[in-house]
């Protein structure tokens, strides 16, 4: 299967960052619960700390792909960035598994901290991406109702 980037007159920056925003919204206020004692006790943060560095994992994924359409010249940065973020999280799960809560409560409240400025910087590459204008509707009422004639008025 061969795969081509699409012209840049089919990516909707918009939908684009529409999608991002929404996906990171989502992830943050996961992020916040979870590292939050009194929303999630110690035994189901390390419970669930293995699938939240999936989502992390699955809504980088997202972004980059995203990114891709738009074709960012810094999306190798990007990735370099959200590399070394999956590499402390992956770094960190053994311990949180064996107990210690603190670490991952901590790192989860960075991450939180840490993806607001990559949230601006995200937005700044999608600002400077070529904006497709929208597709203009054709109408299928007939040009009579569109065009009425003028009548002569009688004098």
């Amino acid at each position: 299967m061969i795969f081509r980037r699409l012209p840049d007159t089919d990516v909707d920056t918009g939908a684009i960052g529409a999608a991002i925003r929404h996906a990171r919204r989502r992830l943050c206020a996961r992020l916040a619960t979870s590292a939050d004692l009194a929303c999630t006790p110690d035994e189901r943060f390390v419970q669930s700390f293995p699938s939240i560095v999936t989502a992390v994992e699955a809504a980088f994924r997202h972004e980059e792909l995203a990114m891709e359409k738009v074709d960012d010249a810094l999306l190798h940065a990007h990735r370099a960035e959200n590399a070394t973020i999956l590499a402390a999280l992956h770094r960190a799960m053994p311990l949180v598994e064996d107990g210690d809560t603190l670490l991952g409560r901590q790192l989860l409240a960075a991450l939180n901290d840490l993806l607001a400025l990559h949230r601006l910087s995200t937005d700044l590459v999608l600002a400077r991406a070529p904006r497709t204008p929208a597709p203009r509707l054709r109408s299928r009422a007939p040009r009579l109702l569109l065009h009425p004639p003028t009548r002569a008025r009688p004098h």
